[in-house]
């Protein structure tokens, strides 16, 4: 090979390997575009206590914050009784909740409304592998889909798992205790 071969050569490895580091690196920071939306994520808390299926405690810079899951409706277990009416099921799925959340360390996403009536803060919760647990409490069925505007931007991925968990029959569609 001579001079002007081994030069082409070299020219054509060189804009292979940039071409695909540059194609890489657009993929990578654009991937919202392309796939799955990276979260803007804050974090990591301490989940210190589980109120009830849909409701957490944090601890944020020392002290404990209530975090009102968005777009997730489980049932009751510690309402007052001449709201709602508390069920053997909302104690399940605040078990489970607690199960999963409590004493671990958690992401919180916020949407456009960051303060319910209540003073909870209004967040999409996220176990440490960067699961969505709101998403994960309605595709085991332990929680329906409940949207309030303007909190709506995992709205269609929560109708989706809401749809898988009643064609495979998981959790209260399972026991016939969600309709």
């Amino acid at each position: 090979m001579g001079q002007n071969g081994r030069t082409s050569y070299i020219s054509g490895l060189v804009f292979i390997i940039l071409f695909t580091t540059i194609i890489y690196f657009v993929f990578f920071f654009t991937k919202g575009m392309f796939g799955e939306k990276i979260p803007n994520l804050d974090g990591p808390y301490e989940v210190i206590r589980v109120i009830d299926g849909d409701t957490i405690a944090v601890e944020i810079q020392g002290k404990e914050r209530n975090i009102r899951l968005i777009g997730v409706d489980s049932p009751e277990s510690v309402a007052d009784e001449n709201y709602k009416e508390n069920t053997v099921e909302g104690k399940e799925a605040s078990l489970y909740t607690r199960d999963m959340l409590e004493g671990q360390k958690v992401y919180l996403e916020y949407d456009k409304e960051h303060y319910d009536s209540y003073g909870r803060k209004l967040c999409y919760v996220y176990l440490g592998d960067k699961t969505m647990f709101n998403e994960l409490l309605v595709k085991e069925g332990y929680a329906k889909v409940m949207t309030v505007e303007p909190n709506h931007m995992h709205e269609n991925r929560f109708i989706a798992a809401e749809e898988k968990a009643k064609k495979e029959g998981k959790g209260f569609w399972g026991t016939g205790f969600f309709k």
